[in-house]
């Protein structure tokens, strides 16, 4: 599946009237962009597992690409992922059911979603994966 069509149900979702459809908005423009971090990633050779950890090591990757616009969806990403967790589990959290807010969010998904995708070929992909690299081996040793 594209997880891109994630992001179009979120575009869908977040115009509805109910406090679901704009949790569901949320959730599902958090899990498209933290999808197509995923792809990102494992298309430039990086293995993202397919448990809790694996969001935080998408973030934590892009955060530390060396490309000031992938370590900004990285810090965004995660950002969002706390949006998606207060829409999921916090349902006494009103916050998450303003429209406003919600719309905001799912812009700011497709905005994430596009930088990603325009920079997953060319010269920059080498420095990224370089960068990456490095990261890891001074956080883990090369544990990764």
């Amino acid at each position: 599946m594209n997880p891109r069509e994630f992001q179009n149900l979120a575009s869908t979702l977040v115009n509805g009237k109910t406090p679901a459809e704009i949790r569901t908005a949320i959730s599902r423009a958090y899990y498209a962009t933290h999808n197509v971090g995923v792809e990102f990633l494992s298309g430039i050779g990086f293995r993202i597992p397919k448990n809790a950890s694996g969001h935080r090591e998408v973030w934590n990757r892009l955060s530390n690409s060396g490309d000031t616009e992938i370590m900004k969806v990285g810090s965004q990403l995660s950002n969002l992922y706390a949006m998606r967790i207060h829409a999921d589990y916090r349902l006494n959290r009103a916050d998450v059911e303003n429209q406003k807010t919600a719309q905001g969010l799912v812009e700011q998904a497709n905005r994430m979603i596009k930088i990603l995708d325009e920079n997953f070929s060319g010269l920059k992909k080498t420095q990224i994966i370089k960068a990456i690299q490095d990261w890891e081996q001074k956080v883990s040793g090369g544990k990764f």
